[in-house]
């Protein structure tokens, strides 16, 4: 999974530095089928092949007065066809200090109290069902959406501060703030803007989470919850057409918590999140524009773990405002409203099953069975415009992985 920001040195000798280049490699191989799979005499391929590699360098050190100190990095591989056309690009870059009796303050590029706390979306039990890596496989548009706000636009990979409580009888909180949702290497950020933003874009964002965990007679209970709140790049309701550009949008504020208990090896639980905000893919985050309406979503989920083995399940729901149209299907009849919208809320329900076998340390094996579904009103997912057809897409895969880490 995604690196979960710093955490104090494992060091235990004042004075000393220890170096880290970790990395892994995963690849998999998946047979899809969804409703867009053939669109207007384009046919995707429904059996893949997906592998990528990643690097971790950094460096933990315990100064001789007690100060942990260090820096890591996430280092990925893009999204290129063939291996002349890859690059590599920096996904997290961050430094920290830190006193244990204190805590700690990181900044960078790095996970927010968000993904640092976020609890019972059951992620573990494969390469991460709907939030792992073989959903790619299937085309963009019936992947269904995720509804956790831990991507990387949003919470992962913007330049922020970040301070980290110790721990104290189970409870750890953290503090957040992100002022503007660009890298670490960009400045300076447009705090207006005259036309219109897609989207719109955060600004000044406060994030602050905690969780707590703890064992009692066999039973290890955890229980995270997460606040965001934020204004927004003031502009962003400039319209470039009248049809396809919100009149606005809402500032940002999103609750979120998660419950799990384990005993025996069997773990149970889930999460919910709420709030102004309009996600229309896994990959991307959006404000909740004006005439829109709150997002809403759940998930349950359970899996077990045996030695090596653990398998798994989890269900999701999650209604959003939806995708905004980029205009209208020639001769279909359909409307977009005066905010701009489709005349249907976006809904989307996901299933995930599967195993991970950890064969020999560093090395999993994992087997994957998906299942989504997504519904927009009035909006054709084939073409990203207002329309009659392909209102509802559905998809489905099952795939095999690998995954070697050193």
């Amino acid at each position: 999974m995604m690196t979960t920001g710093a955490a104090f040195a494992q060091t235990a000798t004042p004075g000393s530095v220890t170096v880290r280049l970790n990395g892994r490699i995963n690849w998999y191989a998946g047979v899809e089928s969804s409703s867009l799979d053939s669109i207007d005499g384009t046919k995707t391929a429904t059996d893949s092949f997906y592998g990528y590699m990643r690097l971790y360098p950094g460096f933990d050190g315990v100064a001789a007065n007690g100060l942990h100190y260090g820096a890591a990095t996430q280092i990925r591989t893009d999204w290129g066809s063939s291996a002349s056309s890859e690059s590599l690009y920096v996904f997290q870059a961050y430094g920290y200090f830190g006193l244990p009796q204190l805590g700690q303050i990181s900044f960078g590029q790095q996970n927010g109290p968000t993904v640092l706390f976020e609890t019972g979306t059951f992620e573990g039990f494969n390469d991460g069902g709907w939030w792992g890596d073989l959903p790619v496989i299937v085309p963009n548009n019936a992947e269904a959406v995720y509804p956790f706000v831990d991507n990387s636009n949003f919470d992962q990979t913007t330049n922020k501060v970040v301070y980290l409580s110790p721990m104290l009888s189970g409870f750890q909180f953290a503090l957040g703030f992100t002022p503007n949702q660009t890298a670490a290497n960009y400045a300076p950020a447009e705090t207006s803007v005259t036309t219109a933003v897609p989207g719109g874009t955060p600004r000044n964002l406060i994030d602050i989470g905690g969780q707590y965990t703890q064992t009692f007679g066999g039973f290890g209970i955890q229980l995270g919850a997460d606040y965001n709140h934020s204004g927004q790049v003031s502009g962003t309701g400039a319209q470039t057409e009248s049809y396809t550009t919100p009149s606005g949008y809402k500032n940002l504020d999103i609750f979120s918590g998660g419950a799990t208990v384990t005993y025996a090896g069997l773990t149970v639980g889930g999460n919910t999140v709420f709030g102004n905000f309009n996600q229309v893919s896994g990959y991307t985050f959006q404000l909740e524009p004006n005439g829109g309406q709150a997002a809403i979503g759940w998930l349950a989920g359970a899996q077990y773990t045996a030695g090596p083995l653990t398998v798994g399940a989890s269900y999701f729901q999650f209604n959003t405002t939806g995708d905004l149209p980029g205009g209208i299907d020639a001769g279909s009849g359909a409307i977009i409203t005066a905010d701009g919208l489709t005349t249907g809320q976006q809904s989307n329900l996901g299933f995930a099953a599967g195993a991970t076998y950890t064969l020999v340390p560093g090395v999993n094996l994992f087997l994957d069975y998906d299942y989504g579904q997504r519904h927009q009103g009035g909006f054709d997912f084939a073409t990203n415009l207002a329309g009659t057809e392909h209102n509802n897409v559905r998809a489905q895969l099952f795939g095999v992985g690998t995954q070697i880490q050193w």
